[in-house]
């Protein structure tokens, strides 16, 4: 689904330096057991895929996956 509203300015770059943050804080999350690593990975990547096609393919493929694996509805 792309989106209607073009991110110019700050907006923009706003969005772009959370969404690394929040990749580089996931990763370290990977290391440190106080910091919830997935999910703030995830978050990055759903930041930087409005910018990136990369970031999109990637969080697509995640989402793939979450859909194996997660529990079916009976």
């Amino acid at each position: 689904m792309e989106s209607i509203i073009k991110k110019t300015g700050w907006a923009r770059w706003g969005g772009l330096a959370g969404g690394w943050l929040l990749v580089a804080v996931g990763l370290v999350g990977f290391v440190l057991p106080v910091i919830p690593g997935i999910p703030l990975l995830l978050a990055g990547l759903a930041l930087l895929a409005c910018e990136y096609v990369w970031a999109k393919r990637l969080l697509d493929r995640v989402q793939g996956w979450w859909q194996q694996v997660r529990p079916k509805k009976s």
